[in-house]
């Protein structure tokens, strides 16, 4: 070993006594001859004729577009495409396996299928060498949308020829005092007048159709669904509405349905430092296994208000009633408390297997009125 260190030392003081004597031209010398034999290892990836493709404006639906791009190999090596990859399903890139000869030319086809992606695009193609260099080809353009039929612009058949655009809308937010509302486009495809009713099948009080009670024949127009809560309403939390549709006396198997969260009326000027803030120290709680039936609890969670106001509880929601929170609409956290939030999972309420819920905390929180606390578990036989 000692020997092993002594000629490696040897061979190193060799070297830089000879570079001390050799004349400062002859060191320039070395010094060009190494840069050109890096420059030389670095041309060893193909030469493309360019690496960017723009089709310009295509049709939707004019069938795939396709272009070559061809590169020719620079060494005196054969030199062979490794791999060539696309960001995109829509993009398939083809190329020949085998080396390219030294000086001579491969193409690297790509297609581009425009179907279903109206607009701009720009999308990249890497393709990988075997000396580990990768380049990037990009192929953009515009793609003009093709006219949709009826079938697609109003998916939602509700009978006697008459189709929705969408039976189902999830508003954000309505606050106290405020209204939403969504608009659905209809169409009357056959050759009469239809008559229109609804009928609330789950209703929150709160929701309401605007719609024509005549749809004339071959004609299109549109209904408004709309959430208003009065200004004093104790109503708060999620909304949801179903109504059935009746038309010319027949009951539709499609149903018009929206949901909305109720919250406080937010005074956006306010600032920021007076307003509540709730924090969660985690968003979801693991049970694992739990025997069924058995009652379990956790309260690692530490809920907090890191603003300069009471943050108050407006409403706590559990979708199935397994799962509960030591917290109830109308409890105040004062500006800067910190409480422990303890959760609880009934697994006599749920079958045996995995479970997954959210629990809704709904407060007047400004920027986040809304929250969410996940909680999982695996319920099995003890």
């Amino acid at each position: 070993m000692c020997k092993k260190i002594e000629r490696n030392f040897q061979k190193k003081y060799i070297f830089v006594a000879v570079m001390r004597l050799l004349p400062y031209s002859n060191i320039v010398f070395l010094l060009l001859a190494t840069l050109f034999s890096v420059g030389v290892y670095a041309q060893q990836s193909p030469v493309f004729s360019h690496t960017e493709w723009d089709f310009g404006d295509i049709k939707e639906d004019g069938g795939k577009v396709q272009h070559a791009f061809t590169f020719r190999n620079p060494t005196k090596q054969p030199l062979t495409v490794v791999r060539v990859t696309a960001n995109c399903g829509c993009t398939t890139p083809d190329y020949a396996r085998e080396p390219v000869k030294a000086g001579g030319e491969g193409v690297i086809n790509v297609v581009y299928d425009p179907m279903e992606r109206p607009g701009r695009f720009s999308k990249n193609v890497v393709v990988e060498t075997a000396d580990g260099k990768n380049i990037t080809l990009v192929i953009k353009g515009n793609v003009l949308p093709r006219p949709k039929s009826i079938a697609e612009l109003y998916p939602f058949d509700i009978g006697s020829g008459v189709r929705l655009s969408s039976n189902f809308h999830a508003f954000s937010y309505v606050g106290r005092g405020e209204s939403v509302e969504h608009t659905v486009e209809w169409i009357n495809t056959s050759n009469s007048d239809v008559s229109l009713r609804f009928i609330p099948e789950q209703s929150s009080t709160l929701f309401s159709i605007e719609a024509p009670t005549t749809l004339s024949a071959g004609k299109s127009g549109e209904l408004k669904m709309a959430y208003s809560v009065p200004e004093h309403s104790r109503i708060y939390g999620t909304l949801n509405d179903v109504v059935k549709i009746v038309i010319n006396g027949s009951e539709s198997r499609v149903r018009l349905s929206a949901n909305v969260i109720a919250v406080d009326h937010f005074d956006r000027m306010a600032d920021d430092i007076s307003l509540p803030s709730l924090t969660l120290s985690k968003k979801i709680i693991k049970f694992a296994e739990v025997n069924h039936p058995q009652v379990v609890s956790d309260n690692s969670i530490t809920f907090s208000n890191e603003g300069g106001s009471d943050l108050i509880i407006r409403a706590i929601e559990y979708p199935s009633g397994v799962v509960e929170c030591s917290l109830k609409a109308g409890d105040r956290i004062a500006a800067g408390e910190s409480r422990k939030l303890k959760v609880t999972f009934n697994s006599r309420a749920c079958d045996f297997g995995p479970f997954s819920e959210r629990i809704r905390i709904i407060t007047n929180d400004v920027v986040r009125p809304m929250q969410s606390l996940r909680v999982t578990a695996i319920v099995v036989d003890k």
